[in-house]
């Protein structure tokens, strides 16, 4: 998987996603779904352009989701979905998943479960070094990368804000949704153990 700067259009988006979800279990096609979406607008937006790119990122997204997982999802708690939200981002964008692992796992396996924005932004300095792809990006799209990476951290509750600090915590799921992960995903069970368990080679 390439490094991609498109994740600066990336925000939570469950309802979108679990609205596709839905239809995916019923039997949808892609082509079925973005018909009955771009005439009925669910995702309420105000322009056509808008509600197709927004359809583009959000079935991306969730077509992620093993047939299995769809199901973990669709019958699992609000912090199983917020989980499996999460990984969706994490199983589209390289940047995003190797951020996971060099960063968080590794300050959370050090001990140290504290981030911050300074932390965020070395992060990104390092791989500006290895990746002339990332180094091109522009210092707008850099800011605003890091800045959806916290949001999903956030929201997924894996980082909590306290003081201007982050710690980071494991994510609290279901017995289901950890069994699934420890047997058959290794980025999954990476998530909820904050162990490393997974590598690139699984996107």
């Amino acid at each position: 998987m390439e490094y991609s700067s498109g994740m600066t259009s990336e925000r939570w988006y469950q309802q979108e996603i679990e609205y596709i979800l839905v239809s995916l279990e019923k039997g949808e096609s892609r082509e079925e779904i973005r018909e009955i979406v771009f005439n009925k607008n669910p995702f309420l937006l105000k322009t056509e352009s808008a509600l197709q790119k927004r359809f583009q990122l959000a079935f991306n997204r969730a077509i992620s989701l093993t047939n299995e997982l769809r199901r973990l999802y669709l019958t699992g708690t609000k912090y199983d979905q917020k989980a499996l939200i999460l990984y969706t981002f994490l199983k589209r964008y390289r940047y995003a998943y190797e951020n996971f692992f060099e960063l968080i796992i590794y300050r959370y396996q050090q001990k140290n479960k504290q981030l911050t924005l300074v932390h965020m932004n070395f992060y990104m300095e390092e791989k500006e070094q290895q990746s002339e792809k990332i180094a091109s990006w522009s210092s707008v799209s850099k800011k605003k990368i890091s800045n959806t990476i916290l949001l999903f951290y956030k929201t997924s509750g894996i980082i909590d804000l306290s003081d201007n600090t982050y710690t980071i915590s494991k994510l609290h799921v279901s017995s289901q949704l950890k069994e699934y992960a420890f047997k058959h995903d290794n980025l999954l069970a990476a998530m909820i153990k904050l162990e490393v368990g997974g590598n690139i080679d699984d996107l």
